[in-house]
């Protein structure tokens, strides 16, 4: 190619790639000022948001381009489109700030407004709420509370506006909701926003009281409440949908992240860390609620009492299923999970793993309440005291189905389980295994009924006491059916099972393999104690040590 052909040619192209560029800027150009030169714009064409709000009629767009709008704004009942130039640009929506400078809810649904009524793409901050007074009627006891609501939005008087898009950051109310307050039969989508450190009575980030709201893929951080619900408080007969959010460093007196009164949402593949609460529940606590949580992550969660990841609570009757509960920690009661005060839970599909506690439960704890486990991994749990897996305590009763009980260490009792204080637990097709205590290194029934079919009892340790696979004492009763006692180790008495203090085992159908102990390689009674075995003993028994008392007197049976 000639010289003059090359410089042509490079010519050309630079004369392209300008016009290809101008086509691009013309296009953005156009399609900004299509909404910054439309007929709602502000302040191009109205000085205020709430002018331009005044002016426009259903159906209509309000573009505001970015500055700070020191002003609190009303729909009106006005099914209109408010958004900022590109609420897509997180830059944009930080550009474009309504301020409500403390004098009241920053932005205002109360008229009934549809999903039509869109807020999309702002920053709301510097709201501290909106005097109501709001009687409520829970169990034919009438309260009335008066005070502010909705810090940064309030939504109410059947509105069910969209609110996407935004960031609602440093909003408070005296009672509740404050970031955004949803209440009084109102429905509103709340998708996509950012809600950070907002700070009210109950509902730091959102409170919902009855009312049907979808939240769903909402970013909730250092959101803090005095009472419920540091992030969330689903409130008084609502059936709010809590969906895919994540949620963390919230905190609340009860429910760090999400907390649930008399009401029965759906709360499904959220995402739970670093939530902290003082009393129930790190990351979701629930108050008489038949709520259904499913499918959500809690980890690192924190309580000082009754459930460093969940709480349930007040004669609730959730459904726990198909979560992931790990690393979470409570200094008493329940280290993934507590089920307190005459709940009664369906716990079911769930990893409950690596939880810790000082005492009480370092998976699960269940105390005064019922409770029903079926296929849960319960593992790697720690617990001080007594019950690392699981501890069911004080007249409570649990069914334990299709489980796996395994790694879970108690400093004192109970390493995969303690069943205590007059409780009853049904235990089926369940594998208890590898777990470590002093004392009953499966298994401690204390004061307790225990019955087990189609259980496998393996390789757990009593390193320090008695009972490496099961410890029965204190007028305790086990009928325990064709299960498998294998390769569990006890330092003093009972490899597999050990019965003291009045205590009764029915044993039918078992095998008990490669157990150790010092006295009672397989099982052994010690004081007034009944052990039930068939005539002829159905049990069988192999490699255990020391060799059973069954054995030893076949074989001087045999010399003679």
């Amino acid at each position: 190619m000639s010289e003059k052909n090359g410089k042509k040619s490079r010519i050309l192209k630079f004369v392209f790639v300008v016009i290809g560029l101008a086509i691009i800027a013309a296009l953005v150009f156009l399609g900004i000022n299509q909404f910054a030169g439309s007929k709602y714009a502000v302040p191009e064409k109205y000085p205020t948001i709430q002018a331009a709000i005044d002016a426009a009629s259903d159906g209509a767009v309000v573009v505001v381009a970015p500055g700070v709008y020191y002003e609190r704004i009303d729909f009106l009942g006005k099914n209109i489109t408010l958004r900022s130039t590109d609420p897509g640009d997180p830059e944009i929506v930080a550009a474009t700030v309504i301020d409500g400078r403390r004098r009241g809810s920053v932005v205002t649904f109360q008229n009934g407004e549809s999903a039509k009524a869109v807020l999309k793409g702002f920053t709301i901050t510097g709201g501290v709420g909106t005097r109501l007074t709001i009687t409520q009627i829970y169990k034919d006891e009438e309260t009335t509370n008066d005070g502010f609501y909705g810090g940064g939005i309030l939504i109410t008087g059947g509105s069910s506006p969209t609110i996407t898009n935004n960031v609602i950051r440093n909003n408070q109310a005296d009672l509740d909701g404050g970031g955004i307050a949803v209440q009084d039969n109102s429905n509103p989508t709340i998708s996509g926003n950012t809600i950070n450190n907002n700070i009210a009575f109950s509902g730091g980030g959102i409170a919902v009281w009855q009312s049907n709201p979808v939240i769903e893929n909402n970013s909730f951080a250092n959101n803090r409440a005095d009472y419920l619900g540091g992030a969330i408080l689903v409130d008084l007969e609502s059936l709010a949908l809590v969906k895919t959010n994540t949620f963390e460093d919230n905190s609340a007196t009860s429910g760090g992240g999400i907390a649930v009164w008399f009401a029965e949402p759906l709360i499904e593949e959220n995402t739970l860390t670093q939530n902290s609460a003082i009393w129930y529940g790190g990351g979701i606590a629930l108050f008489d609620s038949a709520s259904t949580v499913n499918g959500n992550e809690l980890s690192r969660n924190s309580a000082d009492n009754n459930g460093g990841g969940i709480a349930v609570a007040e004669g609730s009757t959730p459904t726990i299923s198909n979560n992931v509960i790990s690393r979470n920690f409570t200094d008493d009661n329940g280290g993934g999970i507590a089920v307190v005060e005459g709940s009664d839970a369906l716990i079911t599909d769930n990893l409950i793993a690596e939880n810790a506690v000082f005492a009480g439960g370092g998976g699960i704890y269940i105390s005064d309440a019922k409770a029903e486990l079926d296929r849960n991994n319960i593992s790697g749990n720690l617990v001080q005291q007594d019950g690392g897996g699981v501890a069911a305590i004080n007249t409570s009763t649990v069914n334990i189905l299709n489980s796996m009980i395994d790694g879970n260490v108690a400093g004192r009792a109970g390493g995969g389980l303690v069943i205590g204080e007059n409780s009853t637990a049904t235990i089926l097709d369940t594998t208890i295994a590898g777990n470590l205590a002093n004392t009953g290194g499966g298994l401690i029934a204390l004061e307790s009924e225990l019955s087990m079919e189609r259980c496998y009892i393996l390789e757990n340790t009593a390193d320090t006491g008695s009972g490496g696979g099961i410890l029965l004492v204190v007028k305790s009763v086990a009928e325990i059916i064709n299960s498998v006692f294998s390769g569990n180790i006890a330092f003093e008495f009972g490899g597999g099972l050990v019965a003291f203090e009045e205590s009764k085992a029915i044993l039918s159908g078992n095998d008990f393999t490669a157990n150790s102990a010092q006295i009672g390689g397989a099982f052994v009674g010690i004081g007034d104690v009944v052990i039930d075995v068939n005539d002829p003993d159905d049990n069988t028994y192999q490699d255990n040590v020391p060799e059973d008392v069954e054995a030893a007197e076949q074989d001087d049976e045999n010399e003679e």
